[in-house]
């Protein structure tokens, strides 16, 4: 039974959080930002950020639209994305070097009233800023994994492994192309009929295996089959960010 529960999870069990199959393309990008823009607004039922920025290209020259992953709502938790409280002065036009995916990396795929219709686009994951010469510091983590597609998928986790938080990643249990390690295998098959449906982790370097990467649990969550909420089913949740749900005051 176990053999066939880790079989599900390594081959993505059909399930409606599996995200749509993706073949998009990683970006690495270094050079200034220009026309920082930011929002902090009230969506449904909780407080969400984005940002927005261009980007010129050392080397190329080309100028990149960036556009910040959303944070992830899931439960009352906010599972990701990190601002890190870094202070910039984006009026001074700032180097940064920008990890992520030239696609548009939100459902739905926009991004409030601007167009995105510059030829080079890439959403966000990594966003770090030059401090000093040769100091980079990070800004922003988007903290939410699903499959972007085989390189990318490969890219972004190398970037994550290792680390500790604010490198913490969250996502669905079967939306995943890293294998989760063994202990964690063991606790997903503990708590396979108590619907495991999403989770907080690490990326762990595995080269032993294919995909060369690991998860390791630290948090599972699962749907209450009795008052439709959730249910902590392994680790207690105690650092996960919890969603800022405060409404907005009436004017």
């Amino acid at each position: 039974m176990r053999i066939l529960f880790a079989l599900l999870l390594l081959t993505g069990a059909a399930s409606a959080a599996d995200p749509p199959k993706r073949d998009w393309e990683p970006v690495e990008l270094v050079g200034e930002a220009t026309e920082y823009w930011f929002n902090r607004n009230w969506r449904s039922y909780y407080w969400r950020e984005d940002f927005t920025f261009l980007l010129k290209e050392v080397g190329t020259g080309k100028t990149w639209r960036i556009i910040s992953r959303e944070p992830t709502p899931n439960y009352g938790y906010r599972m990701g994305t990190t601002y890190i409280g870094l202070e910039v002065d984006w009026m001074k036009k700032p180097r940064v070097k920008v990890v992520g995916v030239k696609a548009i990396d939100r459902q739905p795929p926009d991004f409030y009233d601007f167009k995105l219709d510059e030829p080079n686009l890439a959403t966000a994951f990594i966003v770090f800023v030059e401090t000093e010469p040769k100091v980079w510091k990070e800004f922003f983590v988007n903290n939410w994994f699903h499959k972007w597609g085989d390189k990318t998928d490969k890219a972004i986790h190398a970037f994550y492994a290792d680390k500790k938080s604010p490198y913490d990643m969250y996502g669905f249990v079967n939306g995943q192309s890293a294998p989760f390690d063994s202990k964690s295998l063991e606790i997903l098959d503990k708590n396979k009929d108590l619907s495991p449906s999403t989770f907080h982790g690490r990326v762990k370097t595995a080269k032993n295996t294919t995909f060369g990467y690991e998860i390791e649990l630290i948090d599972l969550i699962g749907k209450n089959k009795k008052s439709g909420g959730h249910v902590v089913l392994f680790g207690n949740a105690m650092t996960i960010p919890l969603l800022d749900g405060r409404k907005p005051e009436k004017k």
